[in-house]
């Protein structure tokens, strides 16, 4: 029987739609408990050392298993095979050691369902899952033996976050648990005790930011933590800093105030009258699109106005336009990462027009392919990539192999990727000239369309104001959709 409560814990987190994998399964007491429990049908335990081999497969035999769970030797999931896998559990080893096992197994972005029980550097592993594309769907505390540990549920979602520190320490509970207080409370002493510390060498000149995350998490344990819209508008900016938003762009804080208390939240790439009304019936009073609600001066009121419409239902607005275009992470980088989930990549990627001289920020990308690609296969592939989404092209004089990409109407951008030496250019919103110019200097031009390059804010939006909105529900609104009807 398992009595480990922390394995218990991941038990409680396998789908049951598959097979399971236990890495690093020791004496295979969990792969016995799941089946024997009817937790899964059939799982895969493996070690990299052949005294837990002999062990697990001892344990396999007197349970009469053998022929429901195999036993593989592998240095974490190298010698696995991914076929029929739905669940992989990593439990019992360090931060780092975990994050270099999922590295190493790329085909965990398929969808796999991750359990994830680190013992040390949490911290660490929390912040890396989000740098790497992975999001923490859930954590549960659990006390064994007078320690508090974690278990994360882990997805991978493609958009690489770079989560700030408070997360990074407290992680995605439901602080509304009596395990989840306690986590947090043992946090909250860990870093007060840094902060004791370096105030007592006086070494005091980052204590400021260590004792804020020390009242916010106390704040969390006690259940009065309250969010505000300019919380919210604050972590926004520090990842698609406002002030780097084009002179004639009005991204912001566009529709109420920094002190409201924040109940809901939608993200959307449009605020439409039906994004609002879908507000106002969940009970959400913030809204953060990418497109701005207010882009020309208002010279007439009335309810059939976004802008208006959401003053008078008392929800609050923030838009992120071009920040987010040329943010770290933001919406090129997202496009340049589904490029190279689908292309092989050499070289570093870079901006179009850098915001700095060596600047990783800026309008657009370059990504350099490490094979020649035809134009038409190039094509193709991008159509499946936006989700089969309307595609026009020219096929330029050459094969594609240098490409430059713009999200959302990038065609004046064009002569700039003509003189970074780009042979082809993914863009949205191209203008007849354009095509015309593109024709003549022989590059491929890629038109995948305004709303298909752009609507993948609203689920990067929606990740990052997770981890900070705890208790809050954030949602992808159902109406952030294209609005224009096909024929083809």
């Amino acid at each position: 029987m398992l009595t480990d409560k922390r394995l218990l814990k991941c038990a409680q987190m396998v789908s049951g739609k598959g097979t399971v994998c236990d890495v690093g399964t020791d004496h295979a007491y969990l792969p016995v408990h799941l089946i024997q429990n009817n937790i899964c049908s059939y799982a895969v335990a493996g070690d990299v050392a052949d005294g837990p081999l002999e062990a697990a497969t001892l344990t396999v035999e007197k349970s009469g298993l053998s022929d429901r769970i195999s036993i593989v030797k592998s240095d974490g999931l190298k010698n696995i095979d991914p076929d029929g896998i739905t669940d992989v559990i990593v439990a019992g080893m360090g931060a780092e050691t975990i994050s270099e096992i999922i590295n190493n197994a790329p085909w965990l972005h398929d969808g796999i369902n991750l359990i994830l029980q680190p013992m040390t550097k949490v911290p660490f592993l929390r912040r890396w899952l989000y740098e790497n594309g992975y999001e923490i769907l859930r954590e549960e505390a659990v006390t064994d033996e007078g320690h508090i540990y974690t278990v994360m549920n882990v997805r991978y979602s493609g958009y690489r976050i770079d989560v700030n520190n408070v997360f990074a320490e407290l992680g995605m509970f439901d602080f509304t648990e009596e395990s989840s207080v306690k986590y947090a409370e043992k946090q909250f002493n860990r870093i007060k005790r840094i902060s004791d510390g370096m105030k007592k060498s006086d070494r005091d000149s980052d204590t400021d930011v260590l004792d804020e995350e020390c009242r916010f998490i106390s704040a969390v344990a006690e259940g009065k933590n309250k969010i505000t819209v300019g919380m919210i508008y604050d972590e926004i900016n520090r990842v698609a800093p406002f002030s780097s938003q084009d002179s004639w762009d009005n991204s912001g804080l566009l529709v109420g105030d920094r002190d409201n208390e924040v109940t809901g939240i939608l993200t959307a790439l449009d605020i439409t009258k039906e994004v609002i009304d879908e507000a106002v019936s969940k009970n959400v009073n913030l809204i953060i699109s990418h497109h701005p609600v207010i882009f020309h001066p208002l010279k007439r009121l009335s309810l059939n106005n976004p802008a208006v419409r959401l003053a008078v239902y008392g929800i609050s607005a923030i838009c992120v336009h071009t920040p987010l275009d040329k943010a770290v992470n933001g919406i090129n980088d997202m496009i340049a990462d589904m490029l190279e989930r689908n292309f092989k990549v050499t070289g570093t990627r870079r901006p179009i027009i850098p915001e700095a001289k060596d600047s990783t920020s800026g309008d657009g990308r370059i990504i350099e392919l490490a094979d020649s690609v035809a134009p038409e296969v190039f094509a193709e592939k991008l159509k499946a990539m936006f989700g089969n989404s309307p595609l026009k092209f020219i096929p330029g004089r050459v094969s594609v192999k240098k490409v430059a990409v713009c999200s959302g109407s990038g065609g004046s951008l064009l002569s700039y990727v003509l003189k970074n030496g780009c042979d082809s250019y993914i863009t949205g919103d191209v203008k007849h000239d354009v095509w015309l110019d593109a024709a003549e200097n022989g590059i491929s031009l890629f038109d995948c369309g305004h709303y298909y390059t752009e609507h993948i804010s609203a689920g990067y939006l929606q990740k990052l104001l997770r981890t900070i909105s705890l208790g809050i529900n954030v949602e992808v609104s159902s109406y952030s959709r294209d609005i224009v009807k096909y024929l083809y």
